[in-house]
């Protein structure tokens, strides 16, 4: 089974093809242009290196976010128009459990943040399961910066992550424990293997999402929507 997978909820991402759990290949989206620029050029290098054509894609593997509002919008619409010209089922993934999974074996428990501006993340706690599985500890809820590094007195043995890192590194207690760099982002490989899997282990009204309820997870309402609210 061919997925493609797309993650768009920075202002960067990349995008993947998988056969199964095997990754094809994957390409990383240049970070100095939006990627509104570079997704579609991204996607054409993509299927001539595999040498595959989009209709033989099964499966379309998204990260809805939370997460930047032009990524997502970009990374959301691919996915709905290419769904709708091929016949692919989609799989809608979030950014929490698509980082999450990426960190070697923990012990303890991850917490992922995604930054909300204002001096505010969207953040939430995981764990791996001796399965290898994820579980939700703390469902995600915006709270201030300063309130993520309490994440370090509230659980025993926590791994920080997530692309709130980027930007919050610097001013973060030098007690805490954060992942690998290159493991702060969600990547569109790592997406596409969750797809496989879920494929494999739920039954299909479980495994696949409806493509035309499909919308971007904002890590905010914006700023009009609030003063509206």
């Amino acid at each position: 089974m061919k997925i493609l997978a797309l993650e768009t909820t920075e202002k960067f991402g990349s995008v993947a093809l998988l056969d199964g759990n095997h990754v094809l290949e994957e390409i990383t989206l240049p970070k100095d242009r939006r990627s509104s620029q570079t997704l579609h050029p991204a996607l054409q290098t993509l299927f001539s290196k595999v040498q595959i054509a989009p209709q033989e894609v099964s499966v379309v593997a998204v990260v809805a976010g939370p997460g930047s509002f032009t990524g997502l919008r970009v990374g959301v619409t691919a996915a709905k128009v290419f769904t709708y010209a091929t016949g692919a089922k989609v799989i809608v993934l979030d950014t929490f459990e698509t980082v999450a999974t990426a960190v070697p074996p923990h012990s303890g428990v991850i917490s992922v943040g995604v930054d909300a501006q204002r001096g505010e993340v969207v953040a939430a706690v995981l764990r791996q399961t001796a399965s290898g599985n994820l579980e939700t500890i703390n469902e995600p809820k915006i709270i201030t910066v300063g309130d993520w590094w309490k994440h370090a007195e509230q659980y025993e043995d926590v791994l920080f992550t997530g692309p709130a890192l980027e930007r919050w590194r610097e001013k973060a207690p030098s007690h805490l424990i954060m992942a690998e760099e290159s493991d702060w982002f969600p990547k569109a490989s790592i997406a596409g293997k969750l797809a496989a899997e879920r494929i494999t282990t739920k039954t299909f009204t479980e495994a696949f999402d409806d493509m035309w309820s499909l919308l971007p997870i904002y890590s905010r309402l914006s700023a009009a929507e609030e003063k509206r609210g």
